[in-house]
Parts: C-alpha cells; sequence; structure tokens
C-alpha cells in the first residue's frame, strides 16, 4: 500500500470515529440509555465499524465526555480562572459542571459509572485546580493546608450531591460548601496520604451505579 493510501485510510478512520463520537452525543441526549446500533445508524456506519473503534458503551460514553471536557469544560474553566478571584473562580467552575450535567442527563444516564469518569476526567485540572489554590493561599484567602488534589474531590462532590437540586438551592449549599475554604480558625484538616488510594475513593460512591435501570442490551461485537 502507498503512503498516499495508507494517509487516506487513517484519514477514513479518524473521520468515522468522529462521526461515531457526534452522533453519540446526539442520540444519548436525545434518547439517554439508547443502544449502540441506534448510535451507528445515527453516525451512518455499521456496528462493526463502531466497535472497531469504541470496543463497548463505556468507551463510547467516555470519548463524547472527552470532547465536552476539550470543547466546553476546559476555555470555561480558563476563562473564569483568568476572569475571577480564585473563591468565585471555583464556585462559578462548580455551578458552571452542573449546569453541564443537567443539559446532560441523556448522556449520564447512558453510564454505569458516571462517579468514576466524572473522577478522573476532574483530576486532569489538578494543575489549574493548584494555581488558583496557590493564588488563593498567598492572597490569604483560602486555608493554607487544602491541596491541589483537594480540589477534584470537592467539585465531584458536589456534582454528585447537588446534580438533582433546583440551581437557586445549589448556589446555596456551593457558597456553603466554599466558606470551609475560607481562613479563620478551622479545625486542621487530616494528612492526605497516599494510604487513600483512588480504589478507596471509588468504593464509597460504587453504589450509585446498582441504582441506574439498564441500558438497552448492545449487540454482541462483530
Amino acid at each position: 500500500m502507498t503512503d498516499r493510501a495508507t494517509r487516506r485510510r487513517r484519514s477514513d478512520a479518524t473521520s468515522n470515529a468522529d462521526r461515531v463520537v457526534a452522533a453519540a452525543r446526539r442520540v444519548f441526549a436525545r434518547e439517554g440509555q439508547a443502544s449502540l446500533e441506534e448510535v451507528a445508524g445515527e453516525a451512518g456506519v455499521g456496528i462493526a465499524t463502531l466497535y472497531r473503534h469504541f470496543p463497548n458503551r463505556e468507551a463510547l460514553t467516555g470519548a463524547v465526555f472527552r470532547l465536552l471536557l476539550d470543547e466546553e469544560v476546559a476555555p470555561m474553566v480558563t476563562a473564569i480562572s483568568r476572569e475571577e478571584p480564585p473563591r468565585r473562580a471555583f464556585m462559578l467552575i462548580a455551578e458552571r459542571l452542573l449546569d453541564l450535567i443537567d443539559r446532560e442527563r441523556g448522556l449520564i444516564s447512558s453510564l454505569t459509572s458516571f462517579a468514576v469518569l466524572a473522577e478522573d476526567l476532574l483530576t486532569e485540572f489538578v494543575e489549574p485546580f493548584g494555581v488558583l489554590l496557590r493564588t488563593a493561599q498567598e492572597a490569604g484567602d483560602v486555608r493554607d493546608d487544602l491541596v491541589p488534589d483537594d480540589i477534584p474531590r470537592v467539585l465531584q462532590m458536589l456534582i454528585l450531591g447537588l446534580s438533582t437540586t433546583p440551581p437557586p438551592l445549589r448556589r446555596r449549599y456551593i457558597s456553603l460548601m466554599f466558606d470551609a475554604f475560607t481562613p479563620g480558625n478551622p479545625e486542621p484538616l487530616p494528612p492526605l496520604t497516599a494510604e487513600v488510594s483512588l480504589a478507596e475513593v471509588r468504593t464509597g460512591i460504587a453504589a450509585l451505579a446498582a441504582t441506574r435501570p439498564a441500558h438497552p442490551p448492545d449487540a454482541e461485537r462483530p
């Protein structure tokens, strides 16, 4: 096969993958727990092509969330971090993430473990969250025993705990949560150690998947 033909095949494969992800975003938003056959039909590809790129439902929904992360969440975090003081920036980021969850409920219902995926994606923002946190700590606006790894976990708790709460009430509890960030005379935090593993953090939220209705069975991979 010539180099040109190889490049063409790779381009076609990338195009098919992009079409499947875009179709999945539309179908899950519209129908929630849709089958992968419906996604393939929406994308105009065969089910074998879908499975070639995404071996299971979790891989596909993860790719859709990755698209949302790149196109919406990352620019939002960057813009808010530039324009707002740190405490307000953290509160706005939490509010915007909850707005996104509201809008994408169909997509979330197609997941077997949204809590785990949310944690994985939020953890990618430890570095920009750390910059915000250090700025706030240097200004004396945030308690100095918080560490960057705390921020994704706090946001995850807010997302999971407030995702079904009406926005006006939601803002009240977001404000209350972030009041815990402010200095004063707080009780010192227990240390965050290596013994608190990712698996242990996930144990407390694993039961959420058991309460979610099952999605339609997908065809076996060809």
